[in-house]
């Protein structure tokens, strides 16, 4: 079985989908994964995200290695196949995103031994039960020590979801998936990061 999981540098673990069979590859797990149901739904901010370049941005943005493809919510490193000039090397050595999950993986395994041997328990629901109760008892612990991305508060009201048609949904499904913007923005980080001292 298989985890996809969305991490930050500090290894705080924002999204975790877990159960796939391990025959899958990570686009099948992309595909069936509920990573971007909310931005689907319309659920989460409304107009624009942010600015690079003076362009303007509705999503925010993964970064990726280059087995994803090309969408506007994706941002990939180059490959070496590539000439790579300065500033797309440096692009490279910012980003860095595959060093990034594989640490919170590894991070995951160490502390907590059960993920690393063989799992002896049959049922599906008992083995995703397991890995979710890691992955919050590992976020529990930066919590913590202080390393906490962002804080729970239980008496915050949940926005309310306005249903959308499967016209509107299939729009931002589109603009998700949207090459164009990988490229532009892809291109803008790369002069945004060259600029910076």
């Amino acid at each position: 079985m298989m985890l996809e999981a969305v991490a930050s540098q500090v290894l705080w673990t924002w999204l975790a989908f877990f159960g796939m069979p391990a025959g899958n590859n990570d686009l099948n797990i992309l595909n069936q994964s509920p990573i971007f149901y909310d931005h689907m739904n319309g659920v989460g901010p409304k107009g624009s995200f942010f600015f690079v370049k003076d362009v303007e941005y509705k999503y925010g943005y993964y970064l990726t290695d280059d087995i994803y493809p090309d969408w506007a919510v994706f941002v990939k490193s180059f490959t070496r196949e590539m000439k790579l000039d300065e500033k797309r090397r440096k692009f490279n050595g910012t980003q860095m995103a595959r060093k990034d999950i594989e640490r919170a993986f590894g991070v995951l395994q160490s502390r907590w031994h059960i993920l690393k041997v063989s799992c002896r328990i049959m049922e599906k629901i008992s083995i995703r039960n397991v890995m979710y109760a890691c992955v919050i008892l590992h976020n529990m612990i930066l919590e913590d020590d202080g390393r906490a991305i962002c804080e729970y508060y239980e008496e915050t009201s949940q926005p309310s979801i306005v249903e959308l048609s499967d016209e509107e949904k299939e729009a931002n499904l589109n603009e998700i998936k949207h090459d164009t913007t990988h490229h532009n923005l892809r291109a803008n980080l790369v002069e945004h990061i060259l600029s910076v001292p």
